[in-house]
């Protein structure tokens, strides 16, 4: 008779128990991991349509129009989760699940509710995306369907204050130090966060000149000039602040060195590549140098002397370190990208990091121009041209957004037929149009 104590063969089914418990383990690994792949591209999927349809926010005068649907279907095409065109629904604040791959669509973001921060902002576009997924082994579990949700946010900052055009200056402190300074700024706005100064003989044309905090006008109350839209006869007072429209922006990552990078005071006819610049750059006086399209990114400044002259199309210059130096009589025209690629964001020209403890003069000659956005987080843009220089006659869409900006000598500075609005406009032309969330 076997003893009752024999326990050979228990070992067997131990290690088979637990087999079948690491099998299962492994068949719900492998769902997990394609759930969350499906996910991934679901969510890459969704921040492609709200690209696609924040882009045309201007076009469809901040409502879900069918360019806007036709715009969002297609970027699911283009990235493959589906081979199908579908019809999105619109304004749909409450999202269940769905049968199949479903999208809705909305220009002020409401399916988060309060708690988002662009929460009924008219210039952002919310897309969701919900799309039922089999599991190949839960379904022993008793879940063979899971439902997978996607939402993205795309847009601007743009805050329309004006009648006519969008901000195209932005400051928390403008100070007119001498006088006779002159903004002229055509069709775009110009709004003081903080605390505004002017001269005697000042002038400023704009669509609107709103100032929140204090305004200073010394000897201007009888001798300045305002030509304002929305029935303005002098720079108007709101009790609505604004935030920095490009304050979301993130910075550029640091490059590889330029392959120019060691030819800090180069001679006439050179042209500069992008890439990281350890040490700056020199151009001495009555030397002509170009810069190659793509990202400058500076650690040290570009300082441009007396007679010399910089051109550069499709740049951005980003300064960790420095600034842009412009001095008596010398010539820059730069033009910035109109779409964001290999690091720059569209229509950034000249940025300053908010640590650079570098402001920004513009002391140059009539021909300059700066086609994009100028932006000094936490640094002062000085205007010291000289009296009765006009600046940037030549531009075609120019903005500014400077922590302060101080006009030193009555020079004139303009901004002509630009639709150069920081956060964007109906032509999207600039600012910080991008994902939201």
């Amino acid at each position: 008779m076997k003893d009752l104590k024999d326990e050979s063969g228990q070992a067997l089914i131990f290690t088979a128990l637990c087999l079948t418990a690491v099998l299962g383990a492994m068949a719900l690994a492998v769902d997990v991991s394609y759930l969350h792949y499906r996910q991934s591209q679901l969510q890459t999927a969704a921040d492609s349509a709200a690209l696609a349809a924040g882009l045309e926010i201007g076009a469809c005068a901040n409502t879900v129009c069918p360019s806007m649907k036709t715009a969002a279907a297609k970027a699911l095409i283009e990235e493959g989760i589906t081979t199908a065109t579908i019809s999105p629904t619109a304004n749909q604040c409450t999202i269940s699940s769905s049968s199949g791959l479903a999208m809705a669509i909305n220009v002020a973001p409401c399916v988060i509710g309060a708690g988002d921060p662009n929460n009924g902002n008219t210039h952002i576009a919310e897309v969701v995306l919900t799309q039922p997924q089999s599991t190949f082994f839960a379904s022993m579990f008793g879940i063979s369907i899971v439902n997978l949700r996607a939402r993205a946010e795309a847009g601007d900052s743009w805050i329309n204050t004006a009648a006519q055009g969008g901000n195209c200056v932005y400051t928390k402190n403008l100070v007119f130090n001498s006088s006779d300074g002159n903004f002229h700024l055509s069709n775009c706005s110009l709004f003081d966060d903080g605390n505004l100064q002017t001269d005697s003989g000042d002038t400023v044309t704009a669509s609107t000149f709103l100032y929140y905090g204090t305004w200073s006008p010394n000897n201007c109350n009888a001798s300045c000039s305002w030509t304002l839209g929305s029935s303005e006869t002098q720079p108007t007072h709101t009790t609505t602040p604004q935030s920095d429209p490009l304050a979301g922006l993130t910075p550029p990552t640091q490059p590889a060195n330029s392959t120019t990078s060691n030819n800090t005071t180069p001679s006439s006819g050179a042209t500069l590549q992008p890439g990281y610049y350890p040490n700056g750059v020199n151009l001495n006086s009555g030397v002509s140098v170009s810069l190659a399209p793509g990202l400058y990114y500076m650690n040290g400044s570009i300082n441009v002397d007396t007679g010399s002259t910089l051109t550069g199309t499709g740049v951005t210059l980003y300064f960790v370190n420095g600034t842009l130096q412009m001095n008596t009589n010398s010539t820059v025209q730069l033009s910035a990208l109109p779409t964001s690629t290999n690091g720059q964001n569209a229509n950034m020209l000249v940025w300053e990091a908010p640590s650079n403890g570098s402001g920004m003069p513009i002391d140059t000659g009539t021909s300059s121009y700066f086609n994009g956005v100028i932006y000094l987080p936490t640094q002062q843009l000085t205007f010291n041209s000289g009296s009765g220089v006009t600046v940037n006659a030549n531009a075609t869409a120019t903005a500014l957004d400077a922590a302060s900006i101080m006009v030193d000598d009555g020079e004139n500075f303009k901004i002509s037929n630009s639709g150069g609005y920081l956060g964007g406009s109906p032509g999207q032309t600039l600012g910080t149009f991008g994902l939201a969330e």
